[in-house]
This record gives C-alpha cells, sequence and structure tokens, in this order.
C-alpha cells in the first residue's frame, strides 16, 4: 500500500485511543453510585493517577441541583460608596489642614454636602479635592458645596462591583466542593448560580446572599452619655439599658430601634446595632440596642487571610466554638497600631452591619489575630455550624453589596435520571435504524459509513471530556441530531462513487473521484451549519450553549471520520480485492 495510507491509517488509531484515554475519567465517573459522583474527593480517588481529571459533567437539568439568579443591590452599593467618601473627605480635609464646619455624605441623593464659613475656606477645599479626587464633580458651589462621582466613575464602580460579586460567589461555591458549577453574569446586575447535585437550596440561598462585611470600628464611650441622654423621650417599645460602659437604647423591634436612631448621632459618629448577650431563646424575642462607635473604619476583612472555626481552650469560654481570625502583613501592622494607640478602649467587630462583640483592648496585640465570638443561646454543635459557615464566608471576601435572589429553581433529583434513561433510549434507537439504513442501502460501504458513525460519537465524547463541557437535556438532543446528519456526508460520497462506476470507471478511479467531487459539497453543507452553530454559541446562554457547543463538535467530527476514516478502511478493501469489485 502507498505510504501515504499508512500515515492516515496511523493517524486514525492515534485518535481512537486518544479518544478512549480522555474517556476515562467518564466511565469512572458513571460507574460510580449516583450519591457519589458529585463528592470531588471520591472521584478524584477513583480516578487512576495516570488518567486525565477532566470529564464530561451532567447538567442541572440530568441530575438535579438549585438554580438561582442574584441580583447585585448596586443603588445600595452606591449608597454606601457615597457615605465612605464623605468620611474618607472629612479625615482627608483634617489631615490638610482645611477648615470646614460640616461634610457629610447624603445616601438617598448620593452626594457628599460640605458646608464651610466664608468662601476663601470653600475655595481652597474646592481646589484641593479637585486634585485629589479626581472622580468627584462639583454639582453647587458656595459656602454650602455639593459633589458626587461623575458619571464615568459610577459606571465603573457599578461594573465592578458586579465583577466583585461574581468572583466572590464563585470562591464561595469553590470551597464547598460542589462540581462543576455554573457561574456567569446575567445582564446589569444579575448573577446565574447553577449548582447541580445540590441537595439543600434554602444553604445555598444564605451562605451565597450573605454580604459578610468585615469592619472594627472604635466604641464612642467617653461620648455615649451625653449623646444618648441627649436623644429625648422615648417613642414606645423602645427603652434604655447600659452596659457598664456606655448607655444605650433597647428594643424588640429593630427596623424600629434604627427609625428612630436614624441621623441623631453627631458628626463624626454613628449609631450600630447589637443584640443584648442572652437573647436568642426560642419563644423569647430577641433584644437589639444600639452602640455609638466612631464612624471611622478602622480596618475591614479585606485584610483577612484566614478564618476558621476553633474551641475555647481557656476554661472561660465552656470550650465554646469561635472563629480566629489571622490578617496578612499589613493588615497585623494595622491591627497592632490600632490596639496599641487604644488600650483600654472598645473595640467593636461588626459583621453585616450588626455589633458582633466590643471586647476592651486590654494592649497591643501583634501577629495579626483575632477572634468572633458567637452568641446566643445555642448548643454546640449549632456554635459549631455557625463558626463554620462564617468562616467559609469569610474566607471567601465580603460581597460588595447585598444580593437578592430574582430567580429560584429547584431540579428533583429523580428527574435528571429519567431525563438520561430517555435520551440515552432515543440516541441508541436513532443510532441503531440509521446504521441498519446504510447497511442494507449501501451494502459494504454502508457498513463503513456505520464505522465511522461510532467513532464519530466516541471522538464527540472524548472532546466534551477533553474541555470539560457540562451535557444537558438540549445537548443530548445535539448529540442526537449530529449523528444523524454525520452519514450525510457518507452518502454524499457512496452516490458519487456509484456515479462514476456506472460511467465505466475502475473502483480505485471510482473511489478517487468520488471523495474528490463529494469533497466541496460536503464542506459547504457542513460550514453553512456550522455558521449557525457559533451563533448560537455567541449569543444563546445557558441549554442554548450546550446543544451549540455538541453541534460544533459534531459536525468537525463528522468531516474528518467522513472524509480521513472511511478514506483509509475503503483503500483497505479495494487494495485487498485487487480493485476488482466494491459494494456499494
Amino acid at each position: 500500500m502507498e505510504r501515504s495510507w499508512y500515515v492516515r491509517l496511523g493517524m486514525v488509531l492515534a485518535v481512537v485511543l486518544g479518544a478512549v484515554y480522555l474517556l476515562i475519567p467518564t466511565f469512572v465517573y458513571f460507574s460510580l453510585p449516583p450519591d457519589e459522583r458529585n463528592d470531588r474527593a471520591t472521584f478524584e480517588a477513583a480516578v487512576p493517577s495516570w488518567a486525565p481529571k477532566k470529564r464530561i459533567n451532567l447538567g442541572l437539568d440530568l441530575q438535579g441541583g438549585v438554580h438561582l439568579v442574584l441580583g447585585v443591590d448596586l443603588d445600595k452599593a452606591e449608597q454606601d460608596r457615597i457615605v465612605r467618601r464623605a468620611d474618607e473627605l472629612r479625615n482627608w480635609a483634617t489631615g490638610q489642614k482645611l477648615a470646614f464646619q460640616s461634610i457629610r455624605g447624603d445616601a438617598q441623593e448620593r452626594v457628599v454636602r460640605a458646608t464651610f464659613a466664608n468662601d476663601a475656606d470653600a475655595n481652597a477645599f474646592r481646589r484641593a479635592i479637585s486634585e485629589y479626587f479626581g472622580d468627584m464633580e462639583l454639582r453647587d458651589g458656595g459656602t454650602e458645596s455639593t459633589w458626587a462621582f461623575s458619571r464615568e466613575a459610577n459606571r465603573t464602580f457599578r461594573e465592578s462591583a458586579v465583577d466583585q460579586a461574581l468572583r466572590t460567589i464563585r470562591n464561595r461555591v469553590d470551597k464547598w466542593g460542589v462540581a462543576e458549577p455554573t457561574i456567569a453574569r446575567r445582564g446589569e446586575n444579575g448573577v446565574l448560580v447553577q449548582l447541580p447535585g445540590f441537595k439543600d437550596p434554602e444553604q445555598a440561598k444564605a451562605l451565597l446572599g450573605r454580604t459578610a462585611q468585615l469592619q472594627f470600628q472604635i466604641a464612642a464611650d467617653d461620648r455615649a452619655g451625653e449623646v444618648v441622654n441627649g436623644l429625648g423621650p422615648l417613642p414606645a417599645g423602645l427603652s434604655l439599658g447600659s452596659d457598664g460602659y456606655q448607655p444605650y437604647v433597647q428594643s424588640t423591634d429593630r427596623v424600629a430601634l434604627e427609625s428612630f436612631l436614624a441621623d441623631k448621632a453627631p458628626e463624626g459618629l454613628e449609631f450600630s446595632i447589637g443584640r443584648v448577650e442572652g437573647t436568642g431563646v426560642p419563644g423569647i424575642p430577641t433584644v437589639y440596642r444600639s452602640y455609638l462607635l466612631r464612624s471611622k473604619v478602622e480596618l475591614t476583612g479585606d485584610r483577612l487571610t484566614d478564618a476558621r472555626p476553633l474551641l475555647d481552650q481557656s476554661g472561660l469560654g465552656g470550650g465554646k466554638p469561635y472563629v480566629g481570625l489571622t490578617f496578612d502583613t499589613e493588615g497585623a501592622q494595622q491591627f497592632e497600631r490600632l490596639t496599641g494607640e487604644n488600650i483600654g478602649k472598645r473595640l467593636a467587630i461588626v459583621l453585616d452591619d450588626t455589633v458582633n462583640s466590643a471586647p476592651v483592648i486590654q494592649s497591643r496585640i501583634a501577629g495579626g489575630n483575632a477572634q468572633i465570638t458567637l452568641g446566643g443561646n445555642k448548643n454546640y454543635n449549632q456554635l459549631l455550624q455557625e463558626a463554620t459557615e462564617l468562616s467559609l464566608v469569610l474566607r471567601s471576601g465580603a460581597l460588595p453589596a447585598p444580593v437578592n435572589i430574582l430567580e429560584e429553581r429547584t431540579v428533583g433529583a429523580s428527574l435528571g435520571p429519567e431525563l438520561i434513561r430517555k435520551g440515552s433510549l432515543a440516541a441508541v434507537i436513532g443510532l441503531a435504524l440509521v446504521i441498519l439504513f446504510m447497511a442494507v442501502y449501501y451494502k459494504m460501504a454502508g457498513l463503513i459509513a456505520d464505522v465511522a458513525l461510532l467513532l464519530n460519537g466516541l471522538l464527540l465524547l472524548a472532546v466534551l471530556a477533553l474541555i470539560g463541557a457540562t451535557l444537558t437535556l438540549p445537548g443530548i438532543a445535539g448529540f442526537i441530531l449530529t449523528l444523524g446528519m454525520a452519514v450525510d456526508a457518507n452518502v454524499l460520497i457512496n452516490e458519487r462513487i456509484r456515479e462514476e462506476l456506472r460511467e465505466g470507471r475502475t473502483v480505485k478511479h471510482a473511489v478517487e473521484n468520488g471523495y474528490g467531487k463529494a469533497f466541496w459539497t460536503i464542506f459547504d453543507a457542513n460550514l453553512t451549519t456550522l455558521i449557525a452553530a457559533v451563533i448560537l454559541l455567541q449569543y444563546g446562554t445557558g441549554p442554548i450553549r450546550g446543544f451549540a457547543v455538541t453541534l460544533i463538535i459534531g459536525l468537525l467530527a463528522s468531516v474528518f471520520t467522513a472524509l480521513v476514516v472511511t478514506r483509509v478502511i475503503i483503500d483497505a478493501q479495494v487494495k485487498r480485492s485487487g480493485g476488482a469489485a466494491f459494494s456499494v
């Protein structure tokens, strides 16, 4: 035989062996019990060390799970941002020795209002802020200036807020060990999350939607008596209390408490809400209390490098779980400076806008370690679970803004196997009918086309495993459609060979002319379908993209099997018969 035939045969054998090699993890995956397939450790232990790690994954519609669309509250993010910028401007102006009467953030209008005693101070402030805060623009001048973020700065901030939420959510899901989740941006402020095989939708919503904004602030105990006593008569449902450090306002209605305290703190201070120790007993309402804190956030959770559940071994905590925190190098330095400068004062640990605890700083704390105690009358297992979940959220980073559940869908575990069974049955029946038709109608050439068809399916599955694709129900439809379309090229080639034989050409020349004349027809037919599939992949979402991926891979595989694999087998058959005959 010609040397080129051996080259093509070697290429076909290499492709077949490579496809089998790539499918080993997929074979292992489907050999595991359904309850163990999504356990990453179990799967990795079952796969041979020399085998690849990627496999075909089952989509949400085939194995059940949780489908969520989260909406990032960009309006709240912008409001928080303007309040933080007001604090920054106040501290910056004080450091620059710029005279001002007040600088405060208006969250509703999303502007910073700065008041000055005279025009000279106002002009000096405006010149300085224009130089150092280029992302803000002046709305109103005079002795009461109004500043807002520029349109471009707002656009960039909104985009980055969604991107940050996307990264944070992906980090959290990765730490759960969920096999092949789908996490993608949807629309302007949406994040699509699909968790195949995840069994607890309520836990998913709780952990994904948790903001976990961790802040450290100094308690203004020296001003609390003056401020709280100056609030005047308290409305019904609110009362005064004291913890030995500062008086506070308390209530069982957090919303009413927050509403009463709104905008009542002096400039540079703010009211925050915490829980009274000992509440949380089932059947007894939780009591909320006020904390008067300095507005300046001394340290945030962005500097955390680790958060882990630990047990109190000192004997004072009764062996209760707590969350141990470790800061990075810069965070450790800031924490050491913060504790060193505020010995004897209380450090409020604020988590998700709630004061978790406010311990007294006894000495400078070096090493960058801190802890969050867990309050409430809970048993050991409840505290341990809370500490574990809080550690996971803190390690994964803080969301830039609250997220809301815009869409929720849960697919039952019983639906997936039924869909797989029916889809597989449809694929087998369709494949069997195509194989039977080709064998009956084209005889030997039809049997060769059937071999190519089977190899086409093998290659399609192998490439899906190579890219770690997720197989969905539309993907199975694309697979079945590809098998049906795969024989089109063989039909064209066989019909061309028949025409050449009818015109009296030898078998060898008929085969050569059949493949040569059919090539451009096959190329054009597959190219037009490929263009449509690429458009579906580019502009489609979710299952539509799965259909497009399967279709594209199937088209490429069918061209290879039709033009290369069948040619190798037919050439061998013709050579073996001496070119005397070929059944087509």
